[in-house]
């Protein structure tokens, strides 16, 4: 199958979708504002500031595209879904529309890779085989999510497209307070046996000077159903799973402007269905939905996972000093595992890999950053921002291969495992980064800023044996990568209402060296001297904006461009049956749009745009051919309507639209086009006693649709054209004790 692994809402607005862009940095509790201090419904111009220079800043100070999403955003849409990517879709200009999968694959900001951070800790890795760094945390441990639209490289590598940084939630500065949620969702289409239930406690404290948040939730899904009552047939949905996360974090006040916090959190999801997506539809002539295939009785899988699971730990130490000889400085340590493999082994005898195999795989980093903030003059308008940042990551991939004689003796009910075979043999990857950033406040209407950053990019592997027949020996070796990224950036207050901004940007990142490793292309001996496809991929990003921020009205407006001479796409090989990078010249350019209106009390409306169209030239002889749809998405509109119809009680319309796209199937990049859809989401919250009653329809008018990722793979892999959910209803209850 062509994988590479082988194998709505009611919230408080306030200026939180604001087309600006930068970095983001590592939690720190430098601004221990209460949620009223950051969110204020009383005046909703106030506005936010945000760590997106890893140093605090006033929004809309900041030359590039940034959109930060509140606890309370969050806590409403987890309402529908607690799938974090769907939700960043739903909310954040950039983001394609929702892929209702685990698996964050098709999924980018701007066309782009996207670089992920909890707590400042990255997780992303370089092997990309299950690309899942937005399904490692669990919603409820959220306490904002910020995120930077457009390549920058003041994080390190990967950010391409963006980075989207999840701070999780902090202590509340109160002596105790306990937070409590249950809930339960199932389809209206068919609820026999789509019950889900979900469960999460937190509790936060202070005491003298330490402070403390401790949490845990529980998340289980049952089957999920389309429109038209159908079991949905996703090779990476959330369907029979179960999610638990617990976080914990303890700070304490070491002086009045020093801290010390540490931070763990781990989130481990299993998924273990009795269905499968049924191989046969095709083999049916035309476009076929998925179909979901119960699998015989009797199968026992022995000496290997029963179910597909993801797990995910991390444990950082941060330490903060605001006045060490007048400069701020910032340090974190972490170290961060992440595994993933199981599910039902797939019979690929007939195919290169002979055998009957299941997958698994793990990625190991450890890692840490020092960052110092030097003003240069008393009043503080200019300031050097500098430090050093350093990851170690080692990862790998490997088959569990089953013994094919007694799978066909059982009749296809029993896997046994008896061996292990290397797919992506252990590499290390190491990324060392220097970097400075000026900021010079020229004035109360001018602000300039403008940095750098050095990356230097190691990786080593031994010599190993190919999976795939023929197999073949490949020598290892060592290898380094480097380059220097700028940015440069102005804003221009007019008015202390309305800014322009415009920015250039470079992002640097290495494209998946696991998928060069697992299939080197025929004749190549020495898999790091000899490919153009471990080569890094440099961005050039330039942007230029307007936004303006009123009593009642928050707008923004953005254009973006950014080129690479050695882009990183993929393309579907139908010798294979799997996706291959493509390395060449790309381009990608869009425009973003935000608007939010509160025309009169209990009263908000607003929406956002997105546009992206984007090519490359795969072939180096200047003809640019559409990039596919799943790295470009159609246009995706937004909106809402939210009204206090009661006091106490709440009501919230949602609307997302996602359009059509022909390009690349005119360029014949694709083999189908890409149909247009609407959802409608609904949700009404209610104070009941001493919590609130919350309730959500997600797809209130029952359409039936398919994301995008399905329709891209459904002219040559129906069994991958699974349909969107029908009409499902959530029901919770909150409460603060």
């Amino acid at each position: 199958m062509p994988f590479d692994s082988d194998e709505s809402l009611i919230f408080s607005f306030t200026p939180v979708v604001s087309t600006t862009q930068t970095p983001i940095q590592p939690e720190q509790p430098t601004s221990e504002q209460t949620p009223d201090e950051t969110t204020s419904e009383s005046d909703p111009s106030i506005e936010l500031v945000v760590t997106a220079t890893r140093t605090e800043e006033d929004i809309q100070n900041i030359p590039r595209s940034v959109t930060v999403i509140t606890r309370e955003q969050i806590e409403e849409q987890a309402k529908l879904t607690t799938n974090l990517a769907d939700i960043l879709a739903k909310t954040v200009p950039g983001f394609g529309s929702p892929t209702n999968r685990t698996n964050t694959f098709g999924q980018n900001l701007r066309g782009r890779n996207i670089s992920v951070l909890i707590d400042g800790v990255p997780q992303n890795s370089n092997l990309q085989s299950i690309p899942a760094q937005l399904t490692t945390i669990d919603p409820s441990a959220i306490e904002r999510i910020e995120i930077v639209r457009g390549p920058n490289a003041i994080y390190g590598g990967q950010a391409t497209g963006g980075v989207v940084n999840i701070i999780t939630k902090r202590p509340s500065g109160q002596r105790l307070t306990s937070t409590t949620n249950i809930g339960l969702d199932t389809s209206l289409t068919r609820s026999a046996d789509s019950f889900g239930y979900n469960l999460s406690h937190q509790i936060t404290g202070t005491e003298g000077k330490f402070d403390y948040t401790v949490g845990f939730s529980l998340v289980t899904t049952a089957g999920l159903y389309d429109a038209e009552g159908d079991r949905i047939a996703n090779f990476a949905g959330d369907d029979d799973s179960r999610k638990i996360n617990a976080l914990a974090k303890v700070g304490v006040e070491l002086a009045p402007d020093q801290r010390l916090q540490f931070t763990f959190n781990h989130f481990d999801q299993k998924q273990n269905t009795d269905f499968i997506s049924d191989e046969a539809v095709d083999n049916i002539p035309g476009i076929q939905k998925s179909r979901a295939l119960r699998k015989p009785d009797g199968i026992n899988i022995i000496d290997a996972d029963d179910g597909s699971f993801i797990k995910n730990t991390l444990f950082s130490l941060n330490y903060n000093n605001d006045n060490i000889f007048g400069s701020k400085l910032q340090a974190q340590a972490y170290y961060r595992n992440y595994g993933f493999g199981g599910g039902f082994p797939t019979d690929n005898r007939g195919g290169r890999l002979r055998a009957i195999t299941q997958s698994e795989g793990d990625s190991e980093q450890l890692g840490g950053r020092l960052q110092v903030e030097t003003p240069f003059n008393q009043d503080k308008t200019v300031s050097l921002l500098w430090g050093v940042d350093y990851q170690n990551e080692r990862s790998s991939q490997r088959f569990n291969i089953f013994d094919s004689g007694e799978f066909d003796a059982s009749g296809g009910r029993i896997f046994r495992k008896i061996e292990k075979r290397v797919f992506v043999p252990d590499y290390d990857f190491r990324e060392l980064g220097v970097f400075g950033q000026l900021q010079w406040d020229v004035s109360d209407s001018l602000r300039l800023s403008g940095g750098l950053r050095y990356v230097n990019i190691g990786v080593s592997l031994d010599d190993y044996i190919t999976a795939e027949f023929p197999r073949r020996n490949i020598q290892g070796g060592d290898r380094s990568f480097d380059s220097t990224v700028f940015n440069a950036g102005i804003v221009y207050k007019f008015t202390p209402e309305v800014s322009i901004f415009a920015s250039f940007s470079q992002g640097f990142s290495v494209p998946d060296l696991g998928r060069v490793f697992r299939r080197p292309p025929t004749g190549v001996v020495n898999i790091l001297d000899s490919l153009q496809l471990t080569e890094p991929q440099k961005v050039d990003n330039y942007e230029i904006g307007i936004r303006g921020q009123w009593n009642n009205v928050q707008a923004s407006l953005s254009g973006f461009y950014n080129y690479s001479d050695l882009g990183s796409a993929f393309n579907f090989n139908p010798n294979t049956d799997f996706l291959e990078t493509v390395r060449a010249p790309q381009k990608v350019y869009g425009i973003e749009a935000a608007i939010d209106v509160q025309p009169t009390q209990g009263w908000k409306v607003g929406g956002t745009a997105t546009w992206i169209e984007g090519e490359n030239d795969e072939d180096n002889d200047g003809e640019y051919l559409a990039l596919n749809s799943i790295t470009v998405p159609p246009l995706k509109l937004t909106a809402y309507v939210e009204n206090e119809t009661l006091k106490g009680w709440r009501n919230r319309l949602q609307l997302l639209y996602s359009g059509d796209r022909d390009r690349a199937f005119n360029d014949g990049v694709e083999d189908g086009k890409i149909n247009s859809y609407i959802t409608v989401d609904y949700i009404s919250s209610i104070k009941l006693g001493q919590g609130e009653l919350q309730i959500g329809i997600q797809n209130l008018f029952n359409n039936q649709y398919f994301p995008v990722y399905s329709q891209y793979f459904a002219p040559f892999f129906d069994s991958a054209n699974y349909a969107g959910q029908g009409r499902t209803l959530s029901i919770g209850y909150r409460i603060n004790w």
